[in-house]
């Protein structure tokens, strides 16, 4: 085997298994995924009646949803509310109440952001 001039590497030492490849990819995504917020009672409650009243008026909402891999924001009008599977449905979509972390109404902002 000859030695690489530019890095120094041997040749052969270039190649990577597909198990070594996987096990790589693997622990960058674990390194990305977030840990769930957890909310306090008042926040939980404050959320609770923002998503009844907005039930009950027929308003349009935009609810912030708990994800692994970043949380993302969903637009909607509450069709259903399912309080013995604890979850909502927003336009087409259902949404447990576990994975909501806050709550506006259409011409608000979230709670959590600040100018």
């Amino acid at each position: 085997m000859k030695k690489l001039t530019g890095n120094g590497l041997w040749e052969s030492s270039r190649m990577m298994l597909f198990e070594h490849k996987d096990a790589i990819i693997s622990k960058q995504e674990h390194k990305q995924i977030q840990k769930r917020p957890v909310l306090d009672e008042q926040q939980t409650e404050r959320i609770a009646e923002k998503l009844s009243q907005a039930y009950r008026s027929k308003q349009q909402v935009q609810v912030l949803v708990f994800g692994d891999y970043g949380s993302s924001r969903m637009r909607g009008m509450i069709s259903r509310i399912d309080p013995q599977l604890q979850r909502i449905r927003l336009g087409n979509t259902w949404i447990s109440l576990s994975d909501i972390l806050d709550v506006s109404g259409e011409n608000e902002r979230f709670a959590s952001e600040t100018d």
